[in-house]
């Protein structure tokens, strides 16, 4: 079975109360680390009129407007559900990515502008000390923060945080471009300054469409990978009773897996162990996946059961081969 590395699995077992806390502790040190750039960068740009800080700075003021947008998108996603509402908030996380996504791709845009621009009429930086020794303070406070949102997305798998984690790497390699762009410089490459503004620029466009296909697949309800739908099968398919299942749909809003399948069952049982052989199938999801929202139907073993059943992510429905060639003979070509 092919392994994916997704953190929406065993790591993830994150208590919904903890989830708030760590998002919006993180949504908030986002914000902190923003402006404490934004002062820093915009003091050594007015004084050395460097292209490459120009772009780290501009590319912080975007951070700032981001991770401000990000913070008030975790504080409404996290609401809990409502009357209107009744899958809860949680996909306003996915719109602040993309909303993210967006600003991201225009100060990039910008960014290449203006970094050919510079590289047309090159000009000498001054002060390229300071300039150095600022980028490298802002370079190591940049993978602090990014050190602890890598914790909270081990942790939590939030959408937002995700998308704010992934800029921020963006800017530990721009904020390397800029340090070498300085050093460049230093030496009287005055062509370096606007070349790395055009890299970097082009680099931060890649980072908003990551950011971007992530969130809308999100809003699109994406599935999860197949192999942990799969892992998902054999949990419930483990279940004593259960003789096979089939469309498995699932989905993911912020902490919450949404499942749900139709399951298989000897159609002369009594309802009450039909019901408690759900009940253990829904009790070894949520071991897995502590805050789902889990739907089972229960269907009984018969031919008219495999007509038209479906699986998502073209896996087979699991059933025995002398079943399936049972239901074969009678009704002919199965989805199974």
């Amino acid at each position: 079975m092919i392994e994916v590395n997704n953190p929406c699995t065993e790591e993830q077992n994150v208590p919904a109360v903890n989830y708030r806390k760590l998002v919006l502790l993180a949504g908030f040190a986002s914000v902190a680390t923003a402006i404490s750039l934004i002062l820093m960068k915009a003091a050594v740009w007015f004084f050395s009129g460097s292209s490459t800080i120009l772009a780290s700075l501009t590319d912080s003021l975007i951070d700032c407007c981001a991770s401000f947008i990000n913070l008030l998108a975790l504080r409404f996603a996290l609401t809990p559900a409502d009357k209107d509402h009744r899958f809860g908030h949680y996909k306003a996380e996915a719109l602040a990515a993309l909303t993210q996504a967006a600003f991201i791709s225009g100060s990039s845009i910008l960014l290449i502008v203006h970094g050919f621009e510079r590289l047309q009429h090159p000009e000498v930086i001054g002060y390229i000390d300071a300039a150095i020794i600022v980028t490298t303070l802002s370079l190591l406070i940049t993978v602090c923060l990014v050190s602890f949102q890598s914790y909270v997305y081990k942790k939590t798998s939030s959408e937002a945080i995700n998308a704010d984690r992934y800029h921020y790497l963006s800017d530990i390699l721009l904020n390397v471009g800029v340090v070498a762009s300085l050093i460049l410089s230093r030496f009287n490459f005055a062509w370096a300054d606007g070349l790395f503004t055009v890299i970097l620029g082009f680099y931060i466009l890649h980072s908003a469409y990551h950011i971007g296909k992530t969130a809308i697949a999100t809003l699109l309800d994406k599935s999860m990978p197949p192999a942990e739908n799969a892992k998902l099968m054999a949990l419930i398919l483990g279940i004593d009773g259960v003789l096979s299942l089939h469309d498995l749909k699932t989905r993911q809003a912020g902490p919450h897996t949404f499942i749900q399948c139709h399951i298989v069952l000897d159609g002369n049982m009594p309802l009450t162990k039909a019901h408690k052989i759900a009940s253990e199938a829904e009790n070894a999801i949520k071991i897995r996946y502590p805050d789902s929202d889990i739907t089972i139907h229960m269907e009984p073993d018969t031919d008219d059961t495999y007509k038209d059943v479906e699986f998502m992510d073209e896996a087979s429905c699991p059933i025995s081969p002398e079943r399936y060639n049972q239901i074969k003979d009678k009704n002919g070509e199965t989805n199974c």
